[in-house]
């Protein structure tokens, strides 16, 4: 009987003290990551005007480079004229770890396909590498 009783207890304790590091663990803040040049955000201008692509159209190569905007990512065409909210997935985090790890403003050629969703186009990526910048036309 004394030894149910103290196999009662060590299990109580146990789950008190499980139970209380949930609780300190979820009431912890985030550590905040200062953002860099290439992960602040900026404001879309209303001239920017983004062309509507249908659902699926697929993308291949295309000089872009990325930009936060609120709490989402964007990709811009590497002249600036078109934008597109990004769609999360894996691609997109390993983009987004590689600017964090180099902040100035890269490049990129990227492979996806467009999504569309009440009247706004997002993008899926693919396949991303790093590019060099476009070369300005006279």
């Amino acid at each position: 009987m004394s030894r149910l009783v103290a196999v009662l207890s060590i299990a109580f304790l146990a789950s008190f003290v499980l139970f209380g590091s949930f609780i300190v663990q979820g009431q912890r803040p985030e550590p905040q990551t200062q953002p860099t040049q290439e992960m602040r955000p900026i404001a879309v201008s209303p001239t920017q005007q983004t062309q509507r692509i249908r659902e699926g159209t697929a993308f291949k190569d295309m000089p872009v480079f990325f930009r936060q905007n609120a709490n989402r990512t964007v990709l811009y065409t590497a002249d600036g004229e078109q934008l597109y909210t990004c769609l999360e997935n894996l691609a997109l985090e390993r983009v987004l770890t590689a600017i964090q790890q180099k902040p100035e403003r890269q490049y990129w050629r990227v492979d996806g396909e467009f999504s569309e969703f009440r009247g706004e186009n997002f993008v899926r990526i693919r396949r991303f590498v790093v590019a060099k910048p476009p070369v300005s036309q006279p």
